[in-house]
């Protein structure tokens, strides 16, 4: 994101003055019946009360069991925003309004992100251009898409400002891709004129960092090798659920294995795995092998706490 120093100064005051709403997680009801968009605002009509902080309410005309952290009683309507599907459908509640709050050019200029940038098209290129590849090559490969996307540019920068990163890495970046330092002329270049809160060209960036700003799950969608398209998403755990560290889903559809789902639990201690396949006797399959999973992870130093595998 190429932001002038002013604007920087604007962007910190209004995350600073943002605080961390409550989510309300949908506990029934496949996400297929929510024909919503990620962004989009819809309203919760409060049916009843149920134990545990639960609440039957109605949105986008289904009937919905919530998970809401707050007092709210039957009849009143929470204004909430969409916020994903995956791993499980939530929805960022808003907050009373305590305060009149008046943004500022730079916060009108981020909701218009929001609202009309296009969305970031997701990687040409494979990671590895063979299967016989990834055993050595995909993690590196799939490190560098995920660090060097741009979205965590502004990070880079402050490393570079110290010394902890050089000036050719900025430049395999997005963002340092439009940098003066690889242009042949001085010629300013559309949406850099005078007065420009950002290069036109970064937007889709912008909105996809103000997007992991708020949900604090970073997601990657491509192909692993030629014709193998992988998802994967990346997030803080939960820990209502399990203890503190990061979880990773990970969703193939494998050739011999068929749909494999994986969950990924990363803390000090080690790693968890959690497998999910949608062909019947494929966890069996994974669990008579586990062993050269566990191998492969000691030989990088890494201790497979537990691997779970089940069918459908």
């Amino acid at each position: 994101m190429l932001i002038n120093d002013e604007s920087q100064k604007q962007v910190l005051t209004i995350l600073a003055k943002t605080a961390v709403t409550p989510t309300a997680d949908v506990q029934q009801r496949a996400s297929s019946l929510l024909q919503l968009n990620p962004g989009q605002q819809v309203k919760a009509e409060i049916i009843a009360n149920l134990p545990n902080n639960l609440y039957m309410a109605r949105v986008a005309g289904e009937l919905y069991k919530l998970e809401i952290p707050l007092n709210v009683q039957p009849g009143e309507t929470l204004e909430m925003t969409f916020v994903t599907a995956d791993p499980r459908i939530t929805f960022q509640m808003q907050r009373p309004n305590t305060e009149t709050v008046q943004l500022s050019s730079l916060g009108k200029w981020l909701s218009d992100v929001v609202q009309d940038a296009p969305a970031l098209a997701p990687p040409q290129e494979p990671l590895v251009e063979h299967p016989e590849q990834a055993a050595t090559q995909l993690a590196g490969k799939l490190k560098a898409g995920l660090t060097q996307n741009g979205l965590f540019y502004e990070s880079h920068l402050a490393q570079w400002a110290v010394g902890g990163l050089s000036v050719k890495e900025l430049l395999k970046e997005p963002q340092g891709k439009l940098s003066p330092l690889l242009s042949d002329g001085d010629d300013v270049r559309e949406g850099e004129g005078q007065g420009a809160i950002a290069d036109s060209r970064t937007l889709p960036l912008i909105k996809e960092q103000l997007h992991l700003l708020n949900t604090g799950i970073l997601a990657w969608q491509g192909e692993a090798w030629p014709g193998q398209q992988m998802k994967l998403t990346i997030g803080e755990g939960s820990p209502e659920q399990w203890e503190q560290g990061i979880e990773a889903n990970l969703s193939l559809e494998l050739p011999r294995l068929g749909g494999v789902e994986a969950k990924l639990r990363f803390t000090p201690e080690g790693i968890t795995v959690e497998l999910a396949c949608a062909n019947p006797g494929m966890a069996e399959m994974l669990r008579e092998n586990s062993g050269e999973l566990r191998s492969s992870f000691a030989a990088k130093g890494l201790h497979l706490n537990k691997l779970a595998a089940k069918d459908g």
